[in-house]
């Protein structure tokens, strides 16, 4: 009697567990499948040459744009990062103008460094599911920009200016890759998303941040350090589902 009584409750278990599954997976793959936009906060993490380079975890931007093909688990689209190589503030006095008696104005000001990537990437990914919860993998490949900008901030009478902008590094190089992600579905079409990259980068040169200075004339001098840019990048942020 009691041996017939546990093998019900286990039959019954069994029962709801597959009836679940199958609708589940039933919901999974009738649900509407449409495009896809995902940002949010990222760090990367130099790997590899670019370790022994570059000291630190650039911090910055990402977010991809992918579309499925039709009711298909293939989906094309791109993605963006920025990220922060680093960044230096120094308290300058600054040429303004020369007045009618040949007199050399100067105001006092900020003289801004900023080193950033700039990463455009074109993506394939496999997303199997479409449901709460889902994971998908992605390939891709595309161009990593090295850039370092100086310009002037002036404080004029409360509002704050920024002139004499002036690239004073720049290079590229290609990046390929792939990527893991993980959603899940807060509200309709809202999600919560994790993301991990490895890229794979060619060679390229950077400013070496520890040897940036300022002359007596405003002017910057620095080395450039050269390597490949190898890198992990973790990204957590939002999705929306269209």
């Amino acid at each position: 009697m009691l041996f017939n009584m546990k093998k019900q409750i286990l039959f019954s278990v069994i029962s709801a567990v597959l009836i679940f599954i199958n609708e589940s997976a039933h919901a999974q793959l009738n649900r509407r499948r449409g495009p896809t936009l995902s940002f949010g906060g990222q760090v990367a993490q130099p790997i590899g040459e670019f370790s022994q380079q570059y000291d630190g975890y650039p911090a910055g931007l990402s977010g991809q744009f992918a579309a499925p093909l039709g009711r298909s688990p293939l989906e094309f689209g791109f993605g963006y990062s920025w990220n922060n190589m680093g960044s230096q503030n120094k308290d300058i006095s600054a040429l303004v103008y020369t007045d009618s008696n040949g007199s050399d104005i100067y105001e006092e000001g900020t003289l801004r460094i900023r080193s950033n990537t700039n990463r455009y990437q074109a993506i394939a990914r496999f997303r199997p599911f479409a449901g709460i919860v889902q994971p998908y993998v992605d390939v891709f490949a595309g161009i990593e920009a090295y850039k370092t900008k100086t310009d002037i901030t002036l404080d004029n009478q409360g509002y704050t200016s920024a002139d004499n902008s002036v690239r004073q590094h720049f290079d590229m190089t290609y990046v390929y890759g792939w990527g893991a992600g993980l959603r899940v579905e807060l509200a309709t079409g809202i999600f919560m998303e994790g993301r991990f990259e490895s890229v794979s980068g060619g060679m390229v040169k950077y400013v070496d941040k520890e040897s940036i200075q300022v002359n007596d004339d405003n002017s910057v001098t620095f080395d450039t350090r050269q390597s490949a840019t190898s890198k992990y990048t973790y990204q957590l942020g939002i999705a929306f589902e269209f």
